[in-house]
């Protein structure tokens, strides 16, 4: 918990300091500042606008564009908004809910992995997982945070068997993230894996997709259109593509974003004064460094799996649930099969990064995968707390990295 906290207090006081000490210069557009404070509002930045609208008056019909995103999260920021009494702004609370949840996610994941492994393994998960690059969302108002939280619930509670209080955890989930298919259908394969039987594994899936139906049918009666949410995201340039394939014609993309004076994309916004480079390839990188580092986890969990079906036998339940995996797989595929294509632009993965850093089985995989090589587990962690610090003053200064 304490490491969760250290990254709130240095992410407010970095985002402070970028904003007042930096030269006012370079500050970005209008669109990416929302808000002009100092303290929390430095996180009220670019997509934060479309879920604080959605706490603040639910989904009007003159703004088709925040039908793309789940009312999960600004339900519980508009329901603390209430409980507080209106004394904090929208983003303020919603900055508040971030934090917590993101608090408390950190202290599920140091528990769960300290019982499956070591003290060691734990604290090596949570440190990477409070300082992943892409870090800044869980504790912006972002859904990101609340939604790491509600998986690693889902996981805490199918360990203690109470499976149907997973499923109505895992239903809210299905309200908050379109990701949430994936921490389903880990629930429904950690129930046959545990001999729950058919019909009871039938009513997890049901009850795990409860939140979702609810959605969807929401828009259908208000809007006409149940698939609202999937139309409103072709406004975002979103295609769909198969796994992986975008990230390859995305790093091919950077070399020809670096090497034009004049880059054509949309919402490129240059660093320097010789534009060479620019916080939209910096956070390409990101994005693609981030979904191979999540593929290498999910080899890792996949081939300890394995050894220790090898050692030990079938019967021995293995450290790494096969449930980790199926999520960890299910983020991965869900997070790199759309894309951004702006008409006339390269593909771009943008997104990624955030999208696969709520998966707990990441850390967990990275961790198994350094071992017990300290000076990769430093340098690895010194390199992740670089980028996060990077990308968050970029993203507080409002520079596109969402």
């Amino acid at each position: 918990m304490w490491i969760a906290l250290s990254r709130i207090v240095a992410g407010v006081v970095v985002g402070h300091a970028a904003v007042t000490r930096f030269p006012q210069s370079l500050l970005h557009s209008r669109l990416g500042t929302l808000s002009t404070g100092t303290w929390l509002e430095v996180f009220d930045r670019w997509d934060a606008r479309y879920y604080l609208t959605i706490a603040a008056h639910g989904y009007p019909a003159h703004a088709p564009g925040v039908r793309a995103f789940f009312p999960g999260y600004p339900l519980v920021v508009r329901a603390v908004h209430v409980l507080t009494g209106g004394l904090l702004t929208y983003a303020q609370t919603a900055c508040l809910v971030s934090m917590t949840t993101f608090v408390t996610a950190a202290g599920l994941l140091y528990r769960l992995v300290a019982i499956r492994f070591t003290a060691r393994t734990a604290l090596i998960s949570t440190l990477a997982f409070c300082w992943f690059p892409t870090s800044v969302f869980f504790l912006a108002p972002y859904s990101e945070a609340l939604f790491a939280l509600e998986i690693l619930a889902v996981a805490t509670l199918c360990d203690r068997g109470k499976w149907w209080w997973a499923a109505l955890v895992a239903g809210y989930a299905s309200a908050t993230s379109p990701e949430s298919v994936a921490l389903t259908g880990a629930l429904v394969i950690a129930a046959l894996v545990a001999r729950r039987g058919l019909q009871r594994t039938v009513g997890y899936a049901l009850a795990g997709s409860f939140g979702a139906v609810a959605f969807v049918t929401y828009l259908g009666i208000r809007f006409g259109k149940p698939l609202a949410f999937a139309d409103a995201l072709s406004g975002f340039h979103r295609v769909a593509m198969v796994p992986l394939v975008g990230m390859v014609e995305n790093i091919g993309a950077i070399h020809q974003v670096l090497t034009t004076p004049h880059s054509p994309i949309t919402g490129v916004r240059h660093l320097t004064a010789t534009g060479l480079w620019s916080n939209v390839v910096w956070m390409w990188l990101v994005d693609d460094v981030a979904l191979v580092l999540a593929v290498c986890a999910l080899v890792t969990l996949i081939a300890a799996t394995l050894r220790h079906r090898r050692r030990a036998g079938p019967l021995l339940e293995s450290p790494v649930p096969i449930a980790w995996t199926v999520l960890l797989a299910g983020v991965i595929t869900t997070a790199s099969a759309t894309v951004i294509h702006v008409p006339g632009g390269p593909v771009s993965t943008e997104a990624v990064g955030r999208l696969v850093s709520v998966a707990f089985p990441l850390y967990v995989g990275l961790t198994l995968m350094v071992g017990r090589q300290r000076a990769l587990v430093v340098v690895g962690l010194a390199l992740s707390i670089a980028a996060a610090l990077a990308t968050q003053v970029l993203f507080n200064l409002g520079y596109w990295v969402t």
